[in-house]
């Protein structure tokens, strides 16, 4: 693990670039550093000036009188890689390339950050940046902002990492607005030395930061970053902003993996089985790091709802199941309580609705006695301001005396008013409760913790390694390579999938209807007839498919049709055949299939198959290599789980097998690099696993 102490709390700073001249950044960053009030010694350098705040500038880094722990870089892009080189001469081994005009501008900037690194990694030393707005860190101990960042964050137990210096800014300032504070604030930038991952394994033995979230562009090293985050996810939660999720164009696909597997889902499938938590808005990444800093994860999903108006609760109740929580059912005990305390036209069912007249004391008693119940898992407390007899700054100190005893369980306040009226947020944020404007806010938020909560409660799962001879497999591949063949044959999928044990429908290769029926009369079963044939993809829409055939007649005449509209299609060269099979007849058709994504590596599939796969589109994804839990959350996430578990008195169809399948494709995809998609479709899966058999496969490779 990289150290990265001497970044975050460095006893000294060379800040190169520093700047009398009132308004230029090397000004504006002297003047942070100083009044945020950084503990440390501060070492100026710039060759015109000899003072610089009270403090001795110097003309070069070489002069500094002993060697500083952290360099900060302003100068023009021109001579920022002989400041670096000046830095390694002297024994810094930490820097922040504040400056600009590298990677990002392309041509000679991905020249210059080539260079860059070349030097670093002369002197052993590591980097932020370039590109970047720096660092802050709210510790009392330290107090260090290395950054220009025209907002200080309040100190707190949050750290924000950013690939974005400007969307930094902005969440900075929009954090004081919400009274978030920052254990860590980092503005990556360029990421051409230090990654994300290198700031996650520092993030998660940091003793003051128990949130963290990210706004990520682009993933550097997703196999490390996948192994980092996996670990940190389980000891805090991590929220993420991955910008990037449109497609701006579909690529061609021979595959319908390749057509449905795009590369945010790709993203989705990682974030989900690392157990982070993904937002796709700023707001949201706001609403979910003020629950996680605020509040503990609910043990379970019954949420109470107590308000001083009816609509609000009619949308929070709306709002708490579309998220997959649930209303919580309060005890007798508690309804006879608030029958007590309440006038006679409230309502004790939940939601539990005051009425307008409930003033400090009312929302106080009330409060209490549903964190009580042991039905209730979560409260959401509506305000509507302006309430008739208090304001939200009375209402907030009389739950002092509730919040003093710690409960276990969340509490989110959700006041009803315009932004700039909510007066009541100062104090609400000194009891840490997180305040909504509006409740379906405080629902999502619920339902993320309580998500985060299940997933680390999940024990890890082991990935099943399946023993293949591999070797003898070697072959299929170097002959597509030698005859630059895109896709497998039929019969070089056989002894592919063979070899893993995958379930496959009976079948063989034939040259004519007589042998077609010799193949009928040994396995006693009715056919289906495919072509075999290059060029030839998709064979139902090509008239390449005939099934149930029953009779020698039947097949007879199928081969000939088959085979007439094949040659209209094709060269009787690309003809290898066709591929007689038997006829399988389970209860549903799945799909399972593989997509290499270029960053992410095999993306493996789940979905409704045949041909309704890519109409419906219900399909779940996660990125090889599959463990065990991954395979079974994968069959439960799509729509036609509920029809697989069994549907109104039918059986339920045998899960596991389809379960083992995707670890088997799970380990294929790995262990041939080769292919780049493939699809298992359709998957014939039945109650009866004997009869669980997949009937069509197709395997793409990419060519050297």
């Amino acid at each position: 693990m990289t150290n990265l102490e001497g970044f975050f709390k460095p006893k000294s700073i060379a800040v190169i670039g520093a700047s009398r001249k009132e308004g230029s950044l090397g000004w504006v960053f002297f003047n942070k550093l100083q009044h945020f009030g950084y503990n440390g010694k501060i070492f100026p350098v710039n060759p015109q000036a000899t003072e610089i705040n009270n403090l001795p500038c110097y003309p070069a880094v070489e002069e500094i009188p002993e060697v500083p722990e952290l360099a900060v870089i302003l100068v023009k892009k021109e001579l920022a890689i002989e400041a670096v080189e000046s830095c390694g001469k002297k024994g810094i081994k930490n820097i922040i390339m504040i400056t600009a005009g590298f990677r990002e501008i392309g041509g000679e900037g991905i020249t210059r950050e080539a260079q860059l690194l070349e030097v670093l990694g002369k002197y052993g030393m590591r980097m932020i940046g370039p590109n970047c707005m720096g660092i802050i860190n709210t510790d009392p101990e330290v107090k260090l902002n290395a950054s220009f960042s025209p907002t200080e964050p309040f100190p707190g137990n949050v750290a924000f990492v950013s690939q974005s210096g400007a969307l930094g800014v902005a969440v900075l300032e929009m954090s004081k607005m919400l009274r978030l504070g920052f254990s860590l604030f980092i503005s990556e930038g360029n990421k051409a030395d230090l990654i994300d991952s290198d700031f996650l394994e520092f993030l998660a033995t940091h003793d003051k930061t128990e949130v963290i979230a990210l706004y990520l562009e682009s993933i550097e090293d997703t196999g490390r970053f996948r192994k980092v985050i996996s670990q940190l996810s389980r000891q805090k939660p991590v929220i993420v902003l991955k910008a990037g999720s449109s497609e701006s164009g579909a690529q061609a696909a021979s595959s319908h993996t390749g057509a449905l597997a795009s590369s945010d889902r790709a993203t989705d499938a990682l974030f989900q089985q690392c157990g982070l938590l993904r937002v796709h808005t700023i707001e949201n990444m706001f609403h979910l790091a003020l629950a996680f800093s605020n509040q503990p994860c609910p043990k379970g999903n019954r949420v109470a709802v107590i308000t001083n108006a009816g609509g609000p609760a009619i949308l929070a109740t709306d709002a708490v199941e579309r998220y997959g929580l649930s209303m919580a059912q309060l005890s007798e005990k508690t309804k006879e309580q608030l029958r007590k305390l309440l006038p006679e036209e409230a309502s004790v069912r939940n939601p539990v609705d005051m009425i307008a007249s409930a003033n400090e004391t009312t929302y106080q008693n009330t409060l209490q006695q549903v964190l009580k119940d042991p039905n209730v898992d979560a409260v959401i407390i509506i305000i509507v301001r302006p309430p008739v007899n208090t304001t939200p700054e009375i209402i907030a100190e009389k739950f002092k005396e509730i919040l003093q005893k710690k409960p276990d369980k969340p509490i989110f306040v959700v006041l009803m008013a315009k932004k700039d009226e909510v007066s009541g947020l100062p104090i609400f944020h000194e009891l840490k409760l997180p305040v909504y404007s509006y409740p379906e806010a405080a629902a999502y938020s619920l339902a993320a913790m309580l998500k985060y909560q299940q997933q680390r409660q999940k024990p890890v799962s082991k990935i099943r390694k399946y023993s293949v001879e591999r070797r003898s497999l070697n072959h299929i591949f170097v002959s597509a390579e030698m005859e630059r063949r895109e896709h497998l044959r039929t019969m070089e999928i056989l002894s592919l999938l063979q070899a893993y044990d995958f379930p496959l429908a009976a079948g063989t290769l034939v040259q004519s209807a007589a042998e077609a029926m010799e193949f009928y009369q040994k396995i006693k079963q009715p056919l289906v007839l495919k072509i075999e044939a290059e060029d030839i993809l998709h064979k139902s829409d090509s008239g390449g498919v005939k099934v149930n055939l029953k009779s020698p007649e039947e097949i007879e005449t199928a081969f000939e049709l088959i085979m007439q509209n094949a040659h209209k299609i094709v060269s009787p060269q690309k003809i290898a055949g066709i591929f007689a099979q038997e006829m399988i007849s389970g209860q549903y058709e799945l799909a399972l299939g593989m997509k290499r994504d270029p960053n992410y590596g095999p993306m493996i599939m789940v979905g409704l198959g045949g041909i309704f796969i890519e109409i419906f589109n219900d399909v779940s994804f996660r990125i090889a290599p599959l463990s065990e839990n991954d395979s079974r959350e994968m069959i439960r996430e799509i729509k036609a789980f509920r029809i697989l578990e069994g549907f109104r008195g039918k059986p339920p169809i045998d899960l596991e097998v389809i379960s083992e399948s995707l670890l088997k494709l799970s380990q294929l995809s790995l262990d041939w690099p080769q292919i780049s998609e493939l699809d298992l479709n359709p998957f014939m899966v039945d109650p009866d696993r004997k009869n669980c058999k997949i009937v069509d496969v197709r395997i793409r490779i990419s060519l050297k």
